[in-house]
């Protein structure tokens, strides 16, 4: 087996590293024009990210790639209520067996590729454990744990595990085959960090399905009663000392100034009762429960802002520079500016494309959105960049990339 970290300049390189690991693959010789038909994704916890992923390759392909899903825990119809039916088949992986079930998994649906997905990182390591230099492996980084000064599971993470998330990290980057960031911050980080091939590297933000992207606006609330409503969509916590989505404060201080909050969590996020406690109290903050992805896009459309600010703590300050949430992109889908403090990575995108509105603190985010001719502008690009960053429109950068390194069908 190829030592973690070898780079390869050529995919017929690799696949002839070790021929003792190609019995039972009948692989034979590598063409990189060949026809793409079979692709492995795996996942702790399935998510949202990778079934935009299959959406998108499935349209763009006609049906014609297969897509297994090795995974540990929950299903996508289990926490979003949709999603299991885009895949051929979804295989739930033992957690005391990693190496074997991907083995199992390779040799009974033979991808050309396997995609695997963090956080955290250990089903890519198991991969390269079981077949690594028979099938390439990319690499998908969510998130970069080594950021983190806080727990990733919240109940589950002892001391013992938090240790062993850096090394997972090194070796799933630095003995994958290629690797995909979801921003450029996160690339830059991994590629000073660690001994990766930047030739093999891509960003792929988190792009929109085209599927879900509202073809109709509902009638925005503030143009009923004249006050501004701001949305939130995604991950909330009150649990995690020091978390940055523990968003308590700064909905209570939204809402101080006289704006509306319009909380939309995740499935698990419901187990939360902090926020649905703060909306008891006050008028200002509205806890709206969880919605399947289409019909919350639509519903987000009658608000005027989507807010994609963190809480500031030092604990995950790294992180928050890196990233590139999901809901940045699907405000942008619902013609909403984004508001957010000054992010490293969110701070770029915004500016770059004049899609939302940075500052500070809360004070000049009021005087920002008061600022009706800047805010009028700022809504035009938006809505003219509504189908810019969907899956279908960038899809083809994802085939390229497994056709520079996917084996034979």
């Amino acid at each position: 087996m190829r030592a973690a970290g070898a780079q390869y300049t050529l995919p017929v390189v690799l696949f002839h590293a070790d021929q003792r690991l190609l019995s039972g693959f009948n692989l034979c010789g590598v063409s990189l024009n060949m026809e793409l038909k079979r692709v492995l994704f795996l996942q702790p916890q399935p998510c949202i990210r990778a079934l935009k992923y299959a959406r998108a390759l499935k349209r763009a392909s006609r049906g014609k790639i297969r897509i297994i899903f090795g995974h540990l825990y929950h299903t996508l119809n289990y926490l979003y209520g949709h999603g299991d039916e885009v895949f051929d088949k979804l295989k739930r992986i033992k957690t005391d067996d990693l190496d074997g079930g991907i083995k199992r998994l390779a040799e009974k649906h033979r991808p050309q590729i396997i995609h695997s997905h963090n956080a955290p990182d250990f089903l890519t390591v198991a991969a390269i454990e079981a077949v690594g230099g028979v099938i390439p492996i990319i690499h998908d980084c969510h998130e970069a744990l080594s950021m983190r000064r806080t727990k990733y599971y919240a109940t589950e993470d002892d001391s013992k595990i938090l240790v062993e998330y850096p090394r997972q990290e090194k070796v799933a980057n630095e003995g994958s085959d290629g690797r995909v960031y979801v921003s450029e911050g996160m690339k830059k980080y991994i590629q000073r960090r660690y001994n990766v091939n930047p030739e093999r590297d891509m960003v792929f933000i988190n792009y929109v399905s085209e599927s879900v992207v509202p073809r109709r606006f509902k009638e925005k609330l503030s143009a009923n009663d004249d006050e501004t409503h701001i949305v939130y969509v995604g991950t909330v916590t009150s649990r995690i000392e020091g978390d940055h989505y523990d968003l308590r404060e700064i909905f209570k201080s939204i809402a101080d100034h006289r704006l509306h909050v319009h909380i939309y969590v995740s499935r698990f996020g419901l187990e939360d009762k902090a926020y649905q406690e703060l909306a008891d109290r006050n008028r200002f903050i509205h806890h709206h429960g969880h919605l399947d992805q289409r019909t919350l896009l639509h519903e987000m459309t009658q608000y005027d802002y989507g807010w994609a600010g963190f809480n500031v703590t030092k604990k995950n300050e790294r992180h928050m520079e890196v990233a590139l949430p999901n809901k940045v992109i699907e405000y942008i889908a619902c013609g909403l500016p984004v508001l957010a403090f000054p992010h490293k990575t969110i701070k770029e995108f915004v500016e770059e494309y004049k899609v939302g509105l940075i500052f500070n603190d809360l004070d000049e985010m009021v005087n920002q959105t008061g600022n009706r001719e800047h805010v009028k502008r700022i809504r035009k690009n938006v809505l003219d960049s509504q189908h810019e960053f969907t899956m279908k429109q960038n899809i083809g950068k994802v085939i390229d990339f497994y056709q520079d390194l996917c084996v034979p069908a």
